[in-house]
């Protein structure tokens, strides 16, 4: 098993652990991507958005927020009140065929304020039987489920 690193993004709104070989790139306003620094690697990337709600919207759980957001069949409860959604996709770009999974995460701040933190892993679609691309997607979705997310207002700014 590959040593782990945690990965501590924006201040703490997003904790996770990723393997220790693998790059940071942040941009300073936001988004990160993570990869290993080999031929046809997969990338993994995080964005964070935040929503305040309408006065009149009665959304009131992460659940119910992310419902909103995405496919409400695919939306799962966390513990701690967090919301889960997982979605693979298949994907052309400059004529590579692509597969991209996708969570995103709910986080209810407040009962007024939302934030989405969205993690998509993309590999090449032709590695997708790929042993090593599989245990690796298993321990993407590990580490991204057993994150700590917490219920804390983002600090803006570079970083």
């Amino acid at each position: 098993m590959k040593s782990l690193k945690s990965i501590i993004y924006r201040g703490g709104i997003a904790k996770f652990q990723l393997p220790s070989s693998w790059i940071e790139e942040y941009e300073p306003t936001g988004g990160g991507t993570f990869y290993e620094d080999k031929p046809d690697a997969g990338t993994l990337r995080i964005n964070v958005v935040e929503f305040d709600k309408p006065p009149d919207d009665p959304t009131d759980t992460a659940h119910d927020f992310l419902s909103q957001v995405v496919n409400a069949n695919s939306v799962k409860n966390l513990r701690n009140g967090l919301a889960v959604s997982h979605l693979t996709e298949r994907k052309m770009e400059n004529e590579q065929k692509l597969l991209v999974y996708t969570w995103q995460i709910g986080v209810c701040i407040t009962p007024a304020h939302f934030r989405l933190i969205i993690f998509t892993y993309t590999i090449l679609a032709e590695h997708e039987s790929n042993h090593d691309v599989k245990q690796e997607i298993a321990m993407l979705d590990r580490s991204i489920l057993e994150g700590e997310y917490p219920a804390t207002r983002g600090v803006l700014g570079k970083y």
